[in-house]
């Protein structure tokens, strides 16, 4: 099979990353994919997380009835800081005959070769490369460095929907319609919890 790893913070989980897995999907004819959310992210502030139960649950909620997308909370339940080389080595235990991918947007793309051991990440899956802001261009010239040093690389062929978790929590907390960004049941699940100052 061929299975993707789409790995974040999801704070919260939005409308733009349902639709992005299932580009991500049709376009790399991917058998399934596992949403990882953090428990707590090295390379960003964590101080403005839902806490991980609360962001596990509305990727759930998110992502509920569909075949061949997997919630986990390997990350959570492991703790500490949430490393992609170690997921990948546990999810390569429990996939051993399987094609690894991993989904990544431009922005952590870009900064990939500083992660803890990337070496090991490179070794374990091909990498999609979900582009947003930067010119294709820059994508394909960081794409041809990091083949150079052992990562398999792919770009999605279109950008994906404008829209970011940093605005959506801003719209919460200011009490305006967040309708067209978020699923129906996590909105009523944010309100219902009160977060992101709801």
């Amino acid at each position: 099979m061929r299975i993707a790893l789409f790995g974040g913070s999801f704070n919260p989980v939005h409308l733009g990353h349902v639709k992005l897995v299932s580009d991500v999907i049709n376009e790399f004819k991917l058998d399934k994919v596992i949403i990882m959310p953090t428990y707590q992210t090295p390379l960003k502030d964590n101080s403005e997380f839902a806490d991980s139960e609360h962001r596990f649950e509305m990727c759930r909620l998110s992502f509920e009835n569909t075949d061949n997308i997997q919630v986990s909370d390997m990350e959570i339940k492991r703790k500490g800081d949430s490393y992609t080389y170690l997921t990948l080595n546990s999810l390569k235990e429990i996939y051993p005959n399987d094609q690894l991918f991993m989904i990544v947007g431009e922005d952590m793309f870009l900064t990939l070769q500083n992660w803890k051991n990337p070496q090991d990440i490179f070794e374990s899956a091909s990498v999609i490369v979900v582009p947003r802001d930067c010119e294709r261009n820059d994508i394909s010239v960081h794409c041809e460095n990091l083949k150079k040093i052992g990562c398999n690389c792919f770009v999605m062929s279109h950008k994906v929907m404008e829209v970011s978790s940093t605005l959506i929590r801003r719209r919460l907390k200011n009490k305006e319609t967040v309708d067209n960004l978020l699923a129906p049941k996590v909105i009523e699940y944010i309100k219902n919890c009160h977060l992101y100052g709801t």
